[in-house]
């Protein structure tokens, strides 16, 4: 009995420890996205919802190591609680991250952008520089539009032809979404079953507790 409470102590410490590093990357990733999508957007309202999951994540996962640790009826129920929410969370999370699609999503943001470029010039500059892009499908589009091509369609902001960047945002923006939807499901189902084991080796680590004193009463 000792060995298997020891046994079932050290996975649940090791599974919160690999949710608490999964929980921060999550965070971290989207706090380097957050800079990257225009506020109000889809993308931005997805991003904050997946900090709130990551911080969750990583107090619960403080919670179950500290739950093991101790060996506490309940602290060890608490964080089963912490493990079920979030199980039903990232349940939500995953089915609306199938059924969304993120990369027209994308698409929508940055043509509304381009469809007001005098009031998003900063923004359509900024992408333009990180996507390393020029106008809507490519630099034609401002010849189109009897212009010059801005500063930001060149590779440093150097106004040489060679440095100019050929290829349009549009596509660079949804092949970036593209990537980040693959990432994002990644990650998420990754947290699910660490979710999913951390749950169930603390409901059987709880239970085997409680048994356990249960036999020492009588």
């Amino acid at each position: 009995m000792a060995s298997r409470v020891s046994c079932l102590k050290a996975i649940l410490i090791a599974l919160n420890v690999l949710l608490s590093l999964v929980g921060v990357t999550l965070i971290a990733l989207s706090l380097y996205e957050l800079n990257n999508v225009t506020p109000g957007s889809f993308q931005h309202i997805a991003i904050v919802v997946q900090i709130f999951v990551g911080s969750f994540v990583v107090l619960s996962s403080l919670l179950g190591c500290f739950a093991g640790a101790r060996i506490s009826l309940g602290l060890i129920w608490s964080f089963v609680s912490c493990m079920l929410i979030l199980i039903g969370l990232q349940i939500y999370i995953i089915a609306a991250a199938h059924l969304t699609d993120y990369v027209e999503r994308a698409r929508a943001d940055f043509l509304a952008l381009w469809s007001d470029q005098r009031r998003n010039v900063e923004r359509i500059s900024y992408l333009e520089q990180k996507y390393t892009c020029c106008g809507q499908s490519g630099p034609q589009d401002y010849i189109l539009q009897g212009s010059g091509f801005p500063l930001s369609c060149y590779g440093h902001k150097e106004r040489v032809q060679s440095q100019l960047f050929s290829g349009g945002c549009l596509d660079a923006v949804q092949a970036h979404a593209t990537d980040n939807v693959i990432n994002g499901l990644i990650i998420k189902w990754l947290l699910f079953m660490l979710e999913l084991c951390a749950l169930g080796t603390a409901t059987h680590l709880g239970i085997t507790v409680r048994n356990k004193l249960r036999r020492e009463r009588f």
